[in-house]
């Protein structure tokens, strides 16, 4: 089975673009990442945000975790996100 990281971000409008930016930085590094299957953005017209990304397992994820937060971790969320990010993890059924 495969593993889901899922973050949801509810960005203040004037930093819409700068939240999808890093959104597609993170994507972007995950790619490049052993264990990588897949990932998007999905925009729920509700002005959330929803970053998922597909591991062939937790520990892919887990590996890859140092490398998307070089990339994205000093980001800032708490300026640009209304709210704190809601982040979801666990096996894909």
């Amino acid at each position: 089975m495969t593993y889901a990281v899922v973050s949801v971000h509810s960005p203040r409008a004037e930093h819409r673009g700068a939240v999808v930016d890093s959104m597609k930085r993170y994507s972007h590094v995950a790619r490049q990442q052993p264990g990588f299957v897949w990932t998007g953005i999905v925009d729920d017209a509700g002005g959330r945000l929803v970053g998922i990304a597909v591991w062939e397992s937790a520990s892919d994820a887990r590996a890859a975790s140092g490398p998307l937060m070089a990339e994205v971790g000093d980001d800032p969320f708490t300026t640009w996100d209304e709210q704190p990010i809601d982040s979801l993890r666990g096996t894909v059924l």
